[in-house]
């Protein structure tokens, strides 16, 4: 094994010849201390748009990043890419270059009649139902938000008049198969669940293990208990409303958190 290659299996990151990350493209320096992820290319667009001089610093297999500020603060916000692996290799890469503070912006499938489609909740924690976590921490570990975080994203939504359910999410690995029973449902929404999505465990967990702050912000794109869907074409207009209005403070906590004071 000749030392090139040595050197390439025992180092916790790869970075290809020019110095970039092979995933999300980006290199230290690229971003922000504070990054918003979310698993929609179309809202990290929205969110990048909201940003004042934003530059698109990353752009591979899907992934896109981009730096910018917003009232004085400078924030990243990139794609995560949909599931517990995908936003493993976002906040690694994002950790090495910089980030210490990550918010998932993202949807999710409610359980709380206080959040219809376009009900907006904050997660507090996280069931653990998916793989990528096991190689963080053990089993028993409890994924639980930043206090800090959570803090800012609350008051930001109170400051814009927003309205937001706060509680625990149950992040999965699947989507389709076995999570729409009502076996399934009335079990996590006996125990308090506000909503099952697939990565803000994930998130939590990774952030944990590397000593970063994180917080995770959801829309309801789905309620289970009413069986409104914006996959039916119903609701869209407040899906649309909720998605923009869970952006704007979104970036508004993540501003405050960037700032020296917070």
């Amino acid at each position: 094994m000749t030392e090139d290659v040595s050197t390439w299996m025992t180092e916790r990151y790869m970075r290809l010849p020019d110095g970039s990350f092979p995933h999300l493209g980006i290199r230290g320096g690229d971003v922000a201390e504070v990054a918003l992820l979310s698993g929609s290319p179309e809202r990290v667009e929205m969110m990048a748009s909201m940003l004042d001089d934003a530059e698109r610093v990353g752009d591979r297999r899907g992934y896109a990043v981009f730096t910018g500020t917003l009232d004085g603060a400078r924030l990243t916000v990139a794609t995560s890419g949909v599931g517990s692996p995908s936003m493993a290799i976002a906040v690694e890469e994002l950790a090495a270059c910089g980030t210490s503070c990550f918010i998932r912006v993202g949807s999710c499938a409610a359980l709380s009649p206080a959040m219809p489609v376009g009900g907006i909740g904050v997660a507090t924690g996280a069931v653990s139902d998916e793989g990528t976590s096991r190689y963080y921490a053990p089993e028993n570990f409890p994924p639980v938000a930043t206090h800090r975080v959570v803090a800012a994203l609350v008051a930001a939504a109170a400051r814009l008049g927003t309205p937001v359910e706060v509680g625990v999410s149950r992040s999965t690995d699947s989507f389709y198969e076995g999570e729409r029973t009502v076996e399934v449902i009335s079990q996590w929404k006996a125990l308090g669940v506000m909503a099952f999505e697939m990565e803000t465990s994930c998130l939590f967990t990774v952030a944990a293990a590397l000593g970063c702050e994180a917080g995770s912000v959801l829309c309801a794109g789905t309620n289970l208990l009413s069986g409104e869907a914006t996959y039916q074409g119903r609701r869209l207009d407040e899906y649309a409303a909720g998605q923009q209005a869970m952006l704007e403070f979104a970036l508004a906590a993540a501003a405050d958190l960037a700032r020296p004071s917070q």
